[in-house]
């Protein structure tokens, strides 16, 4: 029946252009119910018009019944909110984009990371390779000599067949952390995740002649998170460990899970080493971006470690001294539902 000057503006339509036109062409058809009953809801609501051109102008409109010429009808008021849905959209678009950048360069970091443990992997898949060599070997001889029994040679297959369980555990988990995937959540035995992070490692920490001790707490309560995330969060921590501790006589790691059941992050995991520790200034910088205490380190690794930290809605904190080792204490919030009971490893 009527619209103003300022409405005829906004839908790019030459003055009286409105005047007679049926309300529903204003809308997309998902959008006509909604404009159908904006006077009656009496509540605001934004859509995305249609200008006289055919391209689309999102507006706040809000409906109001008023007496118009004698008559009872329906006011609808419209705001255009494009300038403020398009700097909307933009940011969601950089968020994502953030987001992106922010995976890959977790992933490139955990590529980098392995890189360096290339030499005790290799060390690792050629102790079960040697097994299968030499228990082939034996079976084969026992086969063609028959200086054993029967049972002998099936304990050498035995063998062989547990040495390829091995290597194949040890190429499947090189696998999972090399693979770039999008994140996964679940209910999660966090224990579980120390324990294969551990194992992982543990090649490394031999060679390095550092004594590794488990302190893992019975009925430690599930968390909420993804497990490849966080096994880079604890490879990360167990790495930066092993090579504080390259120039010191004593080599020890420490890593302890424990529920801290008033706090608000109840599950707790502790890695603790006796290396060079860090000086308090030091420990400002730890979680900086390219800061780094090592020589050819990337700076990256704790960075990201407290990107993946928070994203599970928790914290990871540093203590320190120079000359008496360093501890890094990450803190969850335990999964809505509990699982079953943790094993414990001293």
């Amino acid at each position: 029946m009527f619209a103003n000057a300022r409405m005829h503006r906004l839908l790019g339509a030459a003055p009286g252009e409105l005047e007679g036109i049926p309300l529903d062409s204003l809308a997309q058809p998902d959008d006509i119910a909604a404009l159908r009953t904006l006077a009656q809801s009496e509540l605001p609501r934004e859509l995305a018009i249609l200008k006289s051109d055919g391209t689309e102008v999102w507006v706040q409109v809000e409906g109001l019944q008023i007496s118009f010429d004698g008559r009872d009808v329906e006011q609808l008021s419209m705001t255009d909110v494009s300038a403020r849905r398009n700097a909307e959209e933009g940011r969601r678009e950089m968020a994502e984009l953030t987001r992106r950048q922010e995976e890959q360069l977790e992933h490139s970091t955990r590529l980098a990371e392995l890189g360096e443990m290339a030499a005790s992997i290799s060390h690792e898949l050629n102790q079960p390779l040697t097994g299968i060599r030499n228990y082939a070997r034996n079976a084969y001889y026992m086969l063609e000599q028959k200086p054993g029994a029967e049972a002998e040679v099936k304990n050498n297959l035995r063998l062989i067949s547990e040495q390829v369980d091995r290597a194949a555990k040890i190429i499947n988990q090189m696998r999972e952390l090399t693979k770039r995937s999008d994140s996964l959540f679940s209910i999660l035995d966090l224990n579980s995740v120390i324990r294969e992070s551990v194992e992982f490692i543990l090649p490394q920490m031999k060679l390095s002649e550092v004594a590794v001790s488990l302190r893992l707490e019975d009925n430690l309560p599930p968390v909420w998170g993804d497990r490849i995330r966080l096994e880079q969060v604890f490879l990360n921590l167990l790495s930066n460990a092993r090579q504080a501790m390259a120039d010191v006589p004593v080599r020890k790691l420490v890593i302890e899970s424990r529920r801290d059941s008033p706090a608000a992050l109840p599950v707790v995991v502790q890695v603790t080493d006796s290396g060079k520790g860090f000086s308090e200034e030091q420990a400002g910088q730890l979680f900086q971006p390219f800061y780094t205490t090592r020589k050819g380190g990337h700076g990256l690794g704790l960075s990201i470690s407290r990107s993946i930290v928070q994203d599970h809605k928790g914290s990871i904190t540093a203590t320190g001294s120079p000359g008496a080792g360093a501890a890094f204490t990450l803190r969850l919030p335990a999964a809505a539902r509990e699982t079953g009971p943790a094993r414990s490893d001293t």
